[in-house]
């Protein structure tokens, strides 16, 4: 099965809850089929009965009555299905939009490592945004076509096959044209939406970063990196426009030659008798229905393949394994958890962590010191299941952790980070958490780690929380510790005010537990953490 037929397949699974709205519009269309096909024969009649003078009042009166009705009809259920279809899309974009978010957020880490914010927010909007116009203005109503197209072929094939015959001619050319220019249009379609998901993603991060721009004076550079990636959308969407401006103009060329052969050839048979004035009229109509169709499918299939290419980017990220769980329940209570000669690289060829081994016991306050790169945070992500160790296993008491289910381990921990997102109107514990903008940032975060301190855990992790926080918050921080005293605690930081009651202290380097103790044993030897002590010594003497 080809990689389009499994991307059409997967967009239209999700029209399956809305196949009754789907349906109906496909009614409604048909019977506007029907009228616009009857249209031109009606037409006929008159002509035809106007030249044998073989006509009425009454019956110009009646097939008059009969377009006007037809072209009614055409307006009312036209506007019937396309108001269902643009709702229907709508809510479709919308089931899209939450499948691949929802998607996102139970990837691994290491998928969020490889990808940049601004590339995944244009999964999630752009190019979602481009596969409404599949549903709305391809799916439904390229059925329509198709029927309004047999229609008629049966109706020409009843005036004259012969005729008939060249138009089927005439389209297979176009058909197969068609088929040769498509992986060019695909390959076009895909650059275009990789050069709007580089220039998004350029733009999120240097809004970001606005603030160390404007410090390091970077502006220009800045701003020749983002003229770089609009000049690579421009130069992608004049492609675009080069490769579309080929195919539309051919199509407009094979419709004023049908035209003038029907005409040519068919005046022969008009003059042999061989077919009616309005016959050849209603052909010539026919022509252009047969044509606008197909003009619009020039249309429709620039948005085939724009929607195909968006659909690769999302059914990329759909296809993306979530992050592996266990299935047993972590209810918090334990012994000890228990690093097994563990060792880990965040890019399989530097170790972070190289046969390391470390046990935690349930009650214990440890402290995690080292430099940065030591290992200290990947030990926090190793024990939250962000990532999973390549050599080792990590036990909690006898169980491997990658047997527990990972939400009920986080369900577990109180987490606190050095740069937490603080969320405007989240709900936290039936109430809302507000900030307001005028905070500092040590006090948003202290008002963050009330917040998440305030939920029941049994294990609590502040990597770094305090680094922000001036002296005076910080001894905020150290009553809401003392006040977990008896709870399983694991502190990143080098604040000696947090570290000097903990039960050890665990000092790494390059991966490798270097020092290992308590506050009292540590600080009178000659080692990495007796530097620290006698550095933060003096920040502390009152």
């Amino acid at each position: 099965m080809s990689r389009d037929t499994n991307i059409l397949k997967w967009l239209l699974s999700f029209s399956k809850p809305f196949t009754k709205w789907l349906l109906l519009a496909f009614v409604s269309m048909i019977i506007v089929a029907c009228f616009e096909v009857a249209i031109p024969y009606k037409i006929k009649e008159i002509v035809d009965g106007l030249i044998s003078e073989n006509i009425s009042k009454d019956m110009i009166f009646s097939v008059s009555l009969y377009v006007l009705l037809f072209i009614v009809g055409i307006l009312i259920f036209s506007t019937f299905f396309s108001y269902i279809l643009n709702i229907t899309g709508q809510k479709i974009m919308n089931e899209i939009r939450m499948t691949t978010f929802n998607h996102i957020v139970s990837l691994p880490q290491s998928f969020f490592d490889q990808q940049n914010v601004g590339r995944v927010t244009t999964r999630i909007t752009n190019d979602v945004n481009v596969l409404n116009e599949f549903y709305t203005n391809v799916l439904v109503q390229f059925l329509k076509e198709v029927l309004v197209f047999v229609g008629i072929l049966i109706v020409m094939f009843s005036f004259n096959s012969y005729l008939t015959l060249i138009m089927i001619g005439v389209n297979v050319f176009i058909i197969i044209f068609a088929l040769l220019y498509k992986r060019r249009l695909r390959r076009v379609y895909a650059k275009l939406r990789l050069t709007i998901a580089q220039l998004n993603s350029f733009i999120n991060e240097s809004i970001r970063a606005i603030s160390l721009l404007k410090i390091y004076n970077k502006e220009n550079l800045n701003y020749s990196r983002f003229e770089e990636y609009s000049s690579n959308n421009y130069d992608a969407n004049m492609e675009q426009m080069y490769t579309f401006a080929i195919f539309r103009p051919l199509i407009e060329f094979m419709y004023v030659f049908s035209v003038a052969l029907v005409v040519w050839i068919g005046g022969d048979l008009v003059i042999s008798a061989s077919l009616s004035i309005g016959a050849l009229l209603a052909i010539i109509f026919y022509i252009r229905m047969i044509f606008r169709p197909i003009l619009e499918l020039a249309d429709k299939y620039n948005i085939l393949q724009s929607a195909l290419a968006a659909s690769e980017n999302i059914f990329a990220i759909i296809n993306t394994p979530s992050e592996p769980t266990g299935a047993r329940n972590f209810d918090g209570n334990f012994e000890t958890i228990k690093f097994d000669n563990v060792s880990f690289s965040y890019d399989d060829e530097t170790w972070v962590l190289k046969d390391f081994n470390l046990e935690i016991q349930k009650g214990q306050s440890l402290v995690l010191l080292g430099p940065t790169g030591s290992g200290k945070t990947t030990i926090v992500n190793l024990l939250l299941g962000f990532y999973v160790p390549q050599k080792g296993t990590i036990y909690v008491d006898d169980e491997p952790l990658s047997s527990f289910n990972l939400n009920s381990i986080r369900e577990n921990f109180s987490v606190i980070m050095q740069d937490t997102p603080l969320f405007d109107n989240v709900p936290h514990e039936g109430a809302y958490h507000d900030i307001k903008e005028i905070q500092s940032q040590g006090e948003k975060q202290i008002d963050n780690i009330k917040t998440i301190m305030s939920k029941p855990f049994h294990v609590v992790i502040l990597d770094e929380a305090t680094s922000n926080l001036d002296l005076d918050l910080e001894r905020h921080v150290k009553e809401y510790l003392d006040g977990i005293a008896g709870k399983t605690s694991i502190l990143i930081a080098h604040r000696l005010n947090l570290i000097k009651d903990s039960n050890e202290i665990v000092v790494l380097k390059n991966g490798k537990i270097i020092e290992k103790g308590a506050h009292t044993e540590l600080s009178k030897e000659e080692g990495e953490y007796s530097k620290i002590f006698q550095l933060n010594r003096k920040f502390y003497e009152e």
